[in-house]
């Protein structure tokens, strides 16, 4: 929840620290969209139990998984291997945390 009230809150210095340029209107709309989506889905996992944190919790690994391939595809389309590589570990991190706690259950 934190990174996506940071990027929401900061798009420009978050994006810059991921190799996106600051001055760009687009790249601040996306990250807000991206920022605003990660605090829903950490809201759902955080005032939910049981089975229904449970389907939240995929939820927010389906996403992961799909930022995850959407990183690839960006790298092979010429981002830059710094900005690739910080964006697979945004979006790894949180899905292979995400398998861990299915997997404690």
């Amino acid at each position: 929840m934190a990174f996506g009230v940071a990027i929401w809150a900061f798009p420009g210095p978050v994006g810059k620290a991921f190799g996106v340029d600051p001055r760009d209107p687009l790249a601040s709309y996306l990250s807000r969209l991206m920022g605003a989506r990660d605090v829903a889905l950490a809201w759902e996992l955080h005032v939910t139990e049981g089975d229904v944190q449970r389907k939240w919790l995929i939820a927010c690994m389906v996403c992961d998984g799909a930022d995850t391939l959407a990183a690839i595809a960006a790298g092979r389309n010429g981002l830059s291997k710094r900005t690739t590589a910080m964006i697979l570990a945004a979006s790894l991190g949180p899905m292979v945390r995400g398998g861990l706690a299915l997997r404690e259950r």
